[in-house]
């Protein structure tokens, strides 16, 4: 999973002893690509610049209890798609561009979450949760690094493409079938083993329906609405969408903008950013396109003109 650069921690170190000149780096490290992702969305370039504005905001009032396991990017890009979805508000907002444009040819994809069997919302079904969630993320987020490496190291980017898809685009697999040129079998086989790995890396602690009954999985990949797979698929969505494990990073994008990434990282980067159209790393790309125009930027300045303010002030200052 991406972890907290040196770089994000030396900031947040200074922005927690009250350092302004910190915070503004930090602002200026993200404000861009924050708001190419916020204009994918939005019609108004000022409607999309408050939302950024209003993330870094609520980043800074949070910032004490930011966890340092996870990268400062994927928090950020965390925030910023909740508030989306509060704007578009029953409107569920996909990570990737494919998953829109599949929507718009059979209009009849639903969100995997409307698959999912109802769950008893008792307190104590609640409490439960609360205790799990955390422990549940961190061992899938283990499991899909550990799927995910084994995959790129072997130059298998066929189904590491058909895992993005799957897990992250959340397309079914008849979609997928068709797009690769392959039997829906295939891919239903490919979704099973992809499961039973990461089961295996899971192990049996974590409380996955899918996971742990393996005849459940078998079963329900040969019907893909089978209620056990569809909740074990949910719960790697999930993860897959907050913790990006197969988004490149930033300079890995900055290489394939320049033509100088080889294969077959460039033929799998044509993929993520044109087919799967990941909106995260689009940003990213439009971002630094912006950066080589050496566009200048009003927003950034506002950001750190409303939010300075409200840093922490070091004990006795």
């Amino acid at each position: 999973m991406a972890e907290l650069s040196e770089a994000d921690r030396y900031l947040l170190d200074r922005i927690l002893k009250g350092d302004g000149d910190a915070w503004a780096q930090l602002v200026a490290r993200y404000e861009g690509r924050l708001l190419a992702f916020a204009r994918k969305r939005l019609q108004r370039r000022a409607d999309a610049e408050d939302l950024v504005q209003d993330v870094f905001f609520s980043f800074l009032q949070s910032v004490q209890r930011f966890k340092r396991e996870y990268s400062l990017e994927t928090f950020l890009f965390t925030l910023l798609r909740r508030k989306l979805i509060d704007v578009f508000r029953g409107r569920h907002l996909h990570p990737c561009s494919l998953q829109d444009a599949i929507q718009g040819e059979s209009g009849d994809i639903p969100d995997q979450a409307t698959r999912l069997p109802a769950r008893d919302a008792t307190a104590s079904f609640y409490a439960r949760r609360e205790e799990t969630h955390e422990r549940l993320e961190s061992q899938l987020g283990a499991a899909l690094d550990a799927f995910i490496d084994r995959l790129k190291a072997a130059d298998n980017f066929r189904d590491l493409k058909i895992a993005e898809m799957l897990f992250y685009a959340q397309l079914r697999n008849k979609d997928v079938a068709r797009l690769c040129g392959m039997d829906e079998k295939q891919i239903a086989l490919i979704k099973h083993r992809a499961l039973k790995e990461i089961r295996g890396h899971v192990g049996g602690a974590a409380p996955l329906a899918g996971f742990a009954d393996e005849s459940a999985a078998a079963a329900a990949a040969n019907a893909d609405e089978e209620g056990a797979l569809a909740d074990a698929t949910s719960l790697l969505t999930e993860v897959w969408e907050r913790q990006r494990p197969t988004c490149p990073k930033r300079s890995t994008v900055g290489r394939y903008l320049l033509g100088t990434l080889e294969s077959p990282w460039k033929e799998h980067l044509d993929f993520h950013l044109g087919q799967l159209g990941c909106r995260f790393c689009q940003a990213n790309l439009d971002d630094l396109k912006r950066e080589n125009k050496d566009e200048p930027t009003e927003l950034r300045q506002r950001i750190f003109q409303s939010t300075v303010g409200f840093l922490s002030k070091p004990a006795g200052g």
